[in-house]
């Protein structure tokens, strides 16, 4: 008799041991919430010694695919050196810009175990750089002429980015572009504001004495902009190889 009452007890264990594991699945699926958004913000230019408030997002679109978009203000720093053999800076009336980046990136499978955003990706990528400088110069051979240059320059890039992206406690994130080489186009404009303006014949060398000033005061705007290209009084455009590296902070939702 004891082995009949077995049965029933055994018979319910059987049907109900594949109910329940899959109970336990749908269970842990439900509690699985996907967290799809990334709100984050540029630590970059701080680092290289800008001004900047940039903020991105950044939405999963597909398991290993994400879009993001960088946007904000951004404007050159104070630091570095503000003179020359011929001229210095002797204020700054107004310096700002702004910045924009989308991407679209692919999440590598096979290198990642983490569905994105987390992990390795490329990414083909745009951005927009743009400064707005307006310095008073002051020659040494002429102290008593200020001369106001406004220099504006924007800066289109066009490329391919590898990143990584760390997912801390599935919140927090630091993601890194830790190559993004572009072919980019640089337009300069200086042109004379107010104060004594150059004979024609020595606006060019004027303008190269005062752009050596900039260069010495902003490092990596010479490694961005061709020398030769903006000698001149005026507009000039120069396409060129250009970089991305970038470090965000952000936070999952």
């Amino acid at each position: 008799m004891k082995n009949f009452r077995l049965i029933p007890i055994l018979f319910i264990f059987v049907f109900f041991s594949p109910y329940n594991s899959i109970c336990q699945d749908t269970l842990k699926i439900h509690e699985f919430i996907p967290r799809k958004n990334v709100l984050r913000y540029n630590l970059t230019p701080h680092i290289l010694g800008f001004k900047s408030a940039i903020f991105g997002y950044e939405r999963v679109v597909k398991p290993n695919q994400t879009f993001s978009i960088n946007a904000g203000l951004l404007s050159l720093g104070q630091s570095g050196k503000k003179e020359n053999a011929d001229y210095q800076i002797t204020k700054t009336m107004s310096s700002n810009g702004w910045h924009i980046a989308v991407d679209y990136r692919f999440y590598l499978k096979r290198e990642n175990k983490d569905p994105a955003p987390h992990g390795v990706y490329i990414a083909p990528y745009y951005s927009l750089y743009n400064f707005n400088h307006k310095n008073a110069f002051e020659s040494f051979s002429n102290p008593n002429n200020e001369t106001r240059i406004n220099a504006k320059l924007n800066i289109n890039n066009i490329g391919v980015e590898l990143g990584y992206q760390f997912i801390i406690k599935d919140r927090f994130t630091v993601d890194m572009v830790l190559m993004g080489p572009s072919y980019s186009s640089y337009d300069l404009n200086m042109t004379f504001d107010t104060g004594f303006e150059p004979p024609d014949g020595e606006i060019d060398d004027t303008l190269a004495a005062l752009r050596d000033i900039l260069f010495t005061k902003y490092p990596w705007m010479k490694t961005l902009v061709d020398e030769g290209k903006i000698d001149y009084k005026g507009k000039r455009t120069h396409w060129g190889l250009g970089f991305r590296y970038v470090l965000q902070v952000g936070f999952r939702f």
